[in-house]
């Protein structure tokens, strides 16, 4: 047997080897549910990378609008929450857009790692929220003993209802989340055992 030989029963293996279909033993009510997640998934990052730019655009118009001395340390404040928060995104979302493998055991890891991730979201929310919270009442108690006359929160009452107000909306949205993960891991165990076991 020479080389030529040997290329062409290769090459034609190779092109047997193409025409043989991937045998899928992934039940469609499994891929339906991971898909519908992807793109519930899809639409959520891009609803918070229009959140997150609408943010910090309007921000940072505000801040360089007061033309106060410590405008940089309000713009390296708000840029520094902001990376706080698109890491903890970018991070929380990896491994979340396939499966490791098409088996239909991989594909109800994923959904189940998905649901997971979503409730490390929320946790991830509250601790944001007190971060922030920690940081201006330090910066606002700083402001206040350099000069009175300019402190960082100016109409406390005003910022004691937004506060309530976030407060109120992240624990709707904790309970909220918390209900539909559960059920969504209910409803997948039951595919689960449907169709795996």
């Amino acid at each position: 047997m020479n080389g030529a030989d040997s290329e062409k029963q290769w090459l034609e293996l190779e092109n047997l080897w193409k025409l043989q279909r991937v045998k899928k033993d992934i039940p469609a009510a499994i891929l339906k549910w991971v898909r519908h997640q992807e793109r519930r998934m899809r639409l959520v990052t891009a609803s918070e990378i229009l959140l997150w730019l609408l943010s910090a655009i309007y921000i940072t118009k505000t801040i360089m609008a007061k033309s106060l001395p410590d405008t940089p340390a309000r713009l390296f404040f708000a840029f520094t929450v902001f990376a706080m928060g698109i890491s903890f995104s970018i991070l929380n979302r990896r491994g979340l857009w396939g499966p490791l493998e098409e088996s239909a055991q991989a594909y109800i890891d994923l959904a189940l790692l998905r649901l997971r991730r979503k409730r490390r979201e929320v946790h991830f929310c509250w601790l944001y929220l007190f971060i922030q919270l920690g940081i201006l009442g330090v910066w606002h108690f700083i402001s206040i003993e350099m000069d009175a006359t300019s402190p960082v929160i100016r109409n406390p009452k005003e910022s004691a209802l937004v506060v309530l107000g976030l407060t109120i909306f992240l624990a709707a949205y904790s309970y909220y989340i918390y209900w539909r993960t559960g059920w969504e891991k209910v409803s997948l165990k039951n595919l689960q055992e449907k169709y795996l076991n």
